[in-house]
């Protein structure tokens, strides 16, 4: 029985540690990125200004986005340095709870969620990037065009931009975990690869019909622009769904 207690008081005393860490670890990338504000906003701002640039009839009347509050650019740095500052600090967090919990694991277990960390990290930084360089810019580009279409200026303001490009970003390296998504599904059963190839027509068909509501503007070639990656994303799905079926 005196094992017992000793074996709780250091695994508490690892997840403490684990803690302190992440911590400390967050705390540094929010305060880095948060040190280079002038390279966060030049990025995000980047999409709006290569946009400007293709309306001249704009330039003397849009240079910028505005503020609506004297404390709305402030605010607006901290959750851009927040989101960064996490993002930088990941791997070390997650290195945390790896430790914490992988003497857990079953080797074979070990093997098969690091392998789904690293798929899914690059899949969502690959949505992401997919949005920022590509869909970001037809977006604005589509509704600054809709804008003066109704004779109406657009004077976006920061907070309204920001949650615009974010929610945008955010939707696409989710949908960018689709191969992960399909793969766990024949994972646990609920879907054979065959029947995934089986009903490619149906989903290509599914997915042009979600990209007409993810697509920045309603012209075939836009909706195709989005549906092509979402195809190929799903034939990688089936291809890791065969490779899912013979590791188990």
């Amino acid at each position: 029985m005196s094992d017992r207690p000793r074996y709780i008081t250091e695994h508490l005393k690892e997840l403490r540690k684990g803690l302190i860490h992440s911590l400390a670890a967050s705390i540094a990338g929010v305060g880095l990125a948060f040190w280079r504000s002038d390279w966060l906003f030049t990025a995000l701002l980047k999409p709006f200004r290569d946009c400007l640039a293709k309306f001249p009839e704009m330039s003397g009347h849009v240079q910028t986005l505005q503020t609506l509050s004297p404390i709305e650019a402030f605010m607006i740095n901290m959750k851009l340095a927040t989101v960064v500052g996490l993002a930088v600090a990941s791997p070390f967090i997650l290195r945390e709870i790896w430790v914490f919990a992988s003497p857990a694991l079953k080797p074979n277990e070990r093997t098969g969620i690091l392998m789904v960390f690293c798929l899914g990290l690059f899949f969502f930084s690959g949505g992401l990037a997919f949005g920022y360089y590509l869909v970001v810019p037809l977006a604005l580009q589509f509704l600054i065009h809709y804008n003066l279409d109704y004779h109406f200026l657009p004077q976006w303001t920061l907070q309204g931009y920001f949650n615009f490009v974010v929610n945008f970003l955010l939707i696409f390296g989710l949908v960018f975990e689709l191969p992960l998504v399909l793969a766990g599904l024949v994972s646990i059963g609920v879907a054979t690869p065959a029947y995934l190839a089986h009903k490619r027509k149906h989903a290509i068909i599914a997915i042009f019909i979600l990209s007409a509501f993810i697509a920045p503007s309603a012209d075939p070639v836009t909706q195709t622009i989005v549906a092509v990656p979402l195809i190929l994303l799903y034939e990688v799905g089936i291809w890791l769904s065969y490779l899912a079926i013979r590791k188990k």
